[in-house]
């Protein structure tokens, strides 16, 4: 180890250049993967918190906010009324809510909340049933939830995320902000509910911290046109399966669809969302190791160089050597120490450069945590030492085959 570290100590630029590959490999999956277990640990935290027991149906796949492709584009919208029929008709069903989704864009106006000279442009607004609040278990930091009546009534109220109470109010918002008003296309609504801080989004930004949610018969008496609903569907304690089937049974008569006519719906629950980032994230993950691989064996045809440009310059302390009494083995051992060490070496300082970087991130992106997942260090540590062996197996043998007189007298001349 002692020769090893002065060899390379006698070289360190070309040292430096020979581990770059190996860095490089060992930050893009290093930093990849922090990546990708922060984000699937925020979306896991954001569906859960919307209940596990919960099956969320929408006329739509995938995002609710996101445009439509062009075949889904023709589907009708849920109504909001399925979900009543839901709870009387799914023996596996215990309750339903439906949230309308009001479109940023309402007659060539750009919603925007207002309440005093403090304006909100990227306020999100729900029409919300009164149970909607009890089945996604929100948590209320101040006021309460609307009341069935409210709903019925068409009442001029609202429940204020988070964020969104903040940007009106200020970071006081609190208990005094009850009763105050804020406008919406002009119109007062009463601040009756704030809700906490939700945990899980995408780095600590949830969506629904910054929804101004009203009752869905305002909603609807006030957005006659915004008919995109997403019903929200609470199974008995344990029969989520079958909750699904018998949802998909009764809207699938709703619809009026054939028994040979594929749904024009989809039904999803928290752990088939978080399933199906798992199966994109490995994908992701799978593609990083690609890249990586290609890095090492940049990073390992720089240290086989440097390994058999090391050989040829020693090639007479080589000989001595084994004039002396050194084996072949030793001889193999030494040239094979150094390698290992050159990969180690960098393999240490790609972990210590993702760990740096992701400390960055942390500063900038609330709710990442920079912590390397442990498969991803262990990655670095054994494709280092892997990178190493291969890199400096040939020329380590090619060292130990030299015969000790020829290379005495290679050196001499």
């Amino acid at each position: 180890m002692r020769l090893a570290v002065e060899s390379l100590a006698a070289h360190p630029g070309r040292a430096a250049l020979a581990v770059i590959g190996i860095v490089i490999g060992i930050v893009t999956v290093s930093l990849v993967a922090t990546v990708l277990v922060n984000v699937r640990n925020q979306i896991a935290l954001l569906f859960r918190e919307l209940g596990t027991d919960n099956v969320f149906a929408f006329h739509l796949s995938g995002d609710p906010y996101s445009p439509p492709s062009d075949e889904e584009a023709r589907r009708l919208p849920l109504e909001r009324d399925f979900g009543d029929v839901i709870v009387r008709e799914a023996e596996a069903v215990e309750a339903a809510a439906a949230q309308i989704l009001i479109p940023a864009v309402v007659n060539g106006r750009a919603l925007s909340a207002r309440a005093g000279s403090a304006v909100s442009d990227t306020v999100l607004v729900e029409g919300t049933s009164a149970s909607y609040f009890d089945i996604v278990g929100a948590q209320f930091a101040h006021g309460r939830p609307f009341t069935q009546y409210e709903d019925r009534a068409a009442a001029r109220v609202a429940v204020l995320g988070a964020s969104l109470a903040r940007a009106l109010f200020g970071d006081d918002a609190g208990a005094g902000t009850l009763g105050r008003e804020v406008q919406l296309l002009g119109e007062p609504y009463a601040v009756v509910g704030i809700l906490q801080q939700r945990r899980g989004g995408f780095f600590g930004e949830n969506r629904q911290d910054s929804v101004m949610a009203i009752p869905a018969g305002t909603a609807a008496r006030r957005f006659p046109d915004a008919d995109a609903t997403v019903l929200y569907l609470r199974a008995l304690e344990g029969r989520l399966q079958s909750a699904r089937t018998d949802i998909e049974t009764v809207l699938r008569r709703l619809r009026r669809l054939a028994p040979d006519e594929p749904n024009d719906f989809n039904l999803s629950t928290s752990e088939q969302i978080i399933g199906t980032f798992d199966r994109v994230g490995a994908g992701i993950a799978l593609a990083t190791v690609g890249l990586a691989a290609v890095s090492l064996l940049i990073g390992g045809i720089g240290i086989a160089n440097v390994m058999v440009i090391a050989v040829t310059e020693r090639t007479r302390e080589i000989g001595v050597r084994m004039a002396v009494g050194a084996r072949r083995q030793d001889v193999m051992r030494q040239f094979l120490i150094e390698s290992l060490l050159l990969s180690l070496v960098g393999g240490a300082g790609g972990l210590l450069v993702a760990a740096l970087l992701t400390s960055v991130l942390a500063l900038v992106l609330p709710g990442f945590m920079p912590v390397l997942p442990l498969w991803a260090v262990a990655f670095g540590v054994v494709s280092s030492c892997l990178t190493g062996t291969l890199a400096g197996y040939l020329p380590a043998r090619q060292a130990a085959g030299m015969d000790p007189v020829e290379a005495l007298r290679h050196e001499a001349a």
